[in-house]
């Protein structure tokens, strides 16, 4: 069963013009605030990143190819956090939305996710510990199994196409390692003989051997 759900005039418009302005639609704008008000406070470590039209947000796209746009969302994602791994893939000729699934090596919490990405909120949809954003024009237009199925595809066992891209993200938390690592054959401390008019006799005095001439 439906459930139809009305707005004051005041909320409508504010709707219509937060719709306008991230290029959604209405009924995508409310579907998306309401699942990011349910799970804004929380954290994870597994991510998958639709982005529909991925050349609309980027400057001068027209001057780039699929492969340069894959390198900038994997570095806006991948950069300057606690360390990820992220295979990326954006052909499109096959559909022009670009994916990314992406495991951290901590959580990091939703909101820092959508900070960078223009604080935009997506559509969510959280399933076996992962949570999958969608940054697309209308969660409603049929499109939304394409982007499922590709993504499965993506992770697959597949033939490749040459429009996937995968790396590895160092932490930017990791503090290297100031220790020095000595070698006991190589360094080691010389002691000079003393002489000691008393005694002719090698003395041994707490493991150093005192000579006289």
């Amino acid at each position: 069963m439906s459930v139809k759900m009305e707005f004051p005039d005041e909320y409508v418009e504010i709707l219509k013009s937060y719709a306008e302005q991230n290029n959604v639609t209405v009924q995508t704008a409310i579907a998306d605030t309401l699942e990011f008000l349910e799970l804004k406070n929380e954290a994870f470590d597994h991510y998958r990143i639709a982005v529909e039209d991925p050349e609309s947000y980027l400057n001068d796209a027209s001057e780039l190819n699929a492969k340069a746009i894959r390198q900038i969302y994997m570095d806006l994602f991948g950069e300057d956090t606690v360390g990820d791994m992220i295979h990326c893939y954006y052909n499109p000729d096959k559909l022009n939305v670009l994916l990314m699934d992406i495991v951290y090596d901590d959580s990091v919490t939703l909101w820092n996710i959508i900070e960078m990405f223009h604080n935009k909120i997506p559509g969510l949809e959280f399933s076996e510990n992962i949570l999958s954003l969608f940054y697309v024009h209308d969660r409603f237009d049929g499109k939304h199994d394409q982007i499922v199925e590709l993504m499965e595809w993506m992770l697959s066992d597949h033939e490749d196409d040459g429009f996937s891209t995968a790396g590895y993200y160092e932490s930017i938390y990791d503090e290297p390692d100031d220790e020095e690592f000595f070698d006991d054959d190589e360094y080691y401390e010389d002691f000079d003989s003393e002489e000691d008019d008393d005694d002719e006799d090698d003395v041994e005095d707490e493991g150093i051997n005192v000579n006289e001439e």
